[in-house]
């Protein structure tokens, strides 16, 4: 199973569409993810480094329980390249970072600044043994950020999308203990039998941190005790239409994802865009009030007013009083901007992508058409979220032949709600 994200930006925010693509021949196994289990495959994911370069089949690695006395130290950052593993550690989206004698600094600026130490490149790493026991970190400086576990994708390839398939986030400051954070592994929810990688990221301060160690042990200090487990969880006006007309010639319905400032906004005319959406049959799901990275919010109420004012805006404009699925804006998100969705919103499902249509990169170039190979790049890597703006003129025209490749795929296009078996969504149309 796969699914497709029509996503474009207007001056308030970013309104995005999302189709989903189910094999007609075999449908794709169930995964475990971090907003929900035994769905199908059609979650958010994200890119990881991979310093592998062979090609593999499914491999599991042998590093488990059996193989190490506890502890398992995964990264005391005594080398510049490699953890204490043996693998790959390193700074995404521009992180600026420095490294010590046994520690490695952040200056983090930006909420999508991660970075990820891996258990494994090319294979899963199994935490089954691991399942009563911790992740231990010793560090110093800010805790404002999430931790994350990513799962490895069902070949534990590197070369398949999506790589990780998915991940679960806490947030730091709830499990520390002075300059330790201790989180039982049993607080992510993912399948532990496939771990990628421990990773910090969503971070909601300027304020630098510092890593001395990550590590898995057996057991708490003495007298020490965790918290429980907290439940997890725009486009030109003027093309609306033709994306609309689009759709409804390749008999297709999708969902999609609207913020609440743009409805208020008389100018662009989207309330009533989205009402003959609605009408047409399509799906209407959340992305945020005003399109910020909310994961980035320093304040908790920041991301609550976020929440509330795009519920509240589908109501007034819409009629749609009940909503669970969000797009968060940039595809920024972390673990506070997944516990305040479950305070506002009935079983939230979190969205983003696996394939990039990089209509930001080639949209207004004299090579658009490499907007093509991006996707059919992707696709073919076994990507099944696709994320593809309808700000540029030359993405639109794309859009018939995208769904025609689709198509020609045996892939079938319905929308998210459709693809992850809502029972409340429409029956599937298919022709």
């Amino acid at each position: 199973m796969a699914a497709m994200d029509l996503q474009g930006h207007l001056k308030w925010t970013g309104l995005i569409g999302i189709f989903s693509l189910i094999s007609l021949v075999i449908a794709g196994p169930s995964i475990t993810s971090a907003q929900n289990t035994n769905i199908p495959p059609c979650q958010q994911h994200a890119e990881l480094q991979s310093n592998d370069t062979t090609r593999n089949t499914r491999k599991v690695s042998l590093l488990n329980g059996l193989d190490h006395e506890p502890p398992l130290v995964i990264d005391t950052f005594n080398d510049a390249w490699r953890n204490n593993l043996g693998f790959w550690h390193g700074a995404g989206e521009g992180l600026p970072i420095e490294y010590g004698d046994g520690y490695v600094r952040f200056f983090p600026t930006d909420p999508d600044h991660n970075y990820h130490t891996q258990l494994a490149a090319a294979e899963c790493f199994s935490f089954l043994p691991y399942s009563d026991q911790y992740l231990h970190i010793v560090f110093s400086g800010t805790n404002k950020f999430s931790i994350s576990l990513n799962q490895n994708n069902e070949d534990c390839d590197p070369y398949r999308k999506p790589y990780p398939e998915t991940w679960d986030s806490v947030e730091a400051a709830r499990y520390t203990s002075g300059n330790e954070i201790y989180v039982p592994l049993s607080h992510f929810h993912i399948d532990q039998s496939r771990v990628l990688s421990v990773s910090f990221n969503g971070f909601y301060t300027k304020e630098s941190l510092t890593l001395y160690k990550v590590e898995i042990v057996p057991e708490l200090p003495m007298g020490l005790r965790v918290p429980n487990r907290l439940a997890n969880d725009d486009g030109q006006p003027r093309f609306a239409q033709e994306v609309m007309d689009i759709l409804e010639k390749e008999n297709i319905l999708v969902t999609f994802f609207v913020v609440g400032a743009g409805l208020r906004d008389e100018e662009t005319n989207f309330t009533q865009v989205y009402r003959e959406m609605l009408r047409r049959g399509h799906q209407i799901a959340l992305h945020s009030n005003t399109h910020r990275k909310m994961e980035g919010l320093e304040a908790i109420e920041d991301i609550d007013d976020e929440i509330i004012r795009n519920i509240r805006a589908f109501g007034s404009f819409l009629g749609v009083e009940s909503a669970r699925y969000f797009r968060p804006p940039f595809g920024t998100i972390g673990s506070r901007t997944r516990q305040r969705l479950a305070v506002y919103t009935s079983d939230p499902q979190i969205v983003n992508w696996s394939v990039d249509i990089e209509d930001w990169l080639w949209g207004d170039t004299e090579t658009p058409e490499r907007q093509l190979e991006a996707f059919y790049r992707d696709v073919r890597r076994g990507g099944n979220l696709a994320v593809m703006h309808y700000l540029k003129p030359s993405t639109v025209k794309y859009f018939p032949q995208v769904i025609r490749f689709v198509k020609a795929m045996n892939l079938t296009i319905m929308r998210i709600d459709q693809c992850l078996e809502d029972p409340s969504s429409p029956p599937l149309m298919v022709g």
